[in-house]
């Protein structure tokens, strides 16, 4: 209400009888020394003068055994859980099967596919001697047939 006074938030409740006694005591000799809320509680009291002065209209019916009876058979029916629907995992699945299938293109690309050819210094480590290892003669590290 007012942005000057901070206690102003607390009129309304005031002015409808809602604060307990001790706050109301307080809000009271707060009162005594502000002038601003003093101001609006005025205006507040004249307003609702007016609005309870204007006459009272009927409407002609009564809403309140209407809303009653829904709010009972709302409290009657047992809260059903939603269902799950599967169709909305469907985007999902697709983005992660995609994922994985490009993951495993680039990992083929990257290791030369599941063919490469294997080099000889591979296969060099099952000759009669390996490499590195201590030859005694020229025959016996060089042999004219290999296994």
């Amino acid at each position: 209400m007012n942005k000057h006074c901070k206690k102003s938030e607390d009129l309304s409740a005031y002015l409808d009888g809602e604060l307990d006694e001790k706050t109301r005591l307080k809000f009271e000799t707060h009162l005594e020394d502000c002038s601003a809320c003093k101001e609006i509680l005025h205006d507040l009291r004249c307003l609702r003068g007016c609005f309870q002065t204007l006459p009272r209209q009927e409407v002609g019916f009564d809403l309140a055994p209407a809303v009653l009876a829904e709010l009972a058979r709302q409290r009657a029916r047992p809260a059903s859980l939603p269902r799950f629907n599967w169709w909305r995992l469907l985007p999902a699945s697709f983005a992660a099967a995609a994922t994985v299938l490009l993951g495993v293109f680039l990992g083929n690309l990257l290791t030369g596919g599941l063919d490469a050819e294997v080099t000889a210094p591979t296969l060099a480590m099952f000759d009669p001697i390996p490499p590195g290892g201590i030859c005694i003669g020229f025959a016996e590290c060089y042999p004219k047939e290999r296994i």
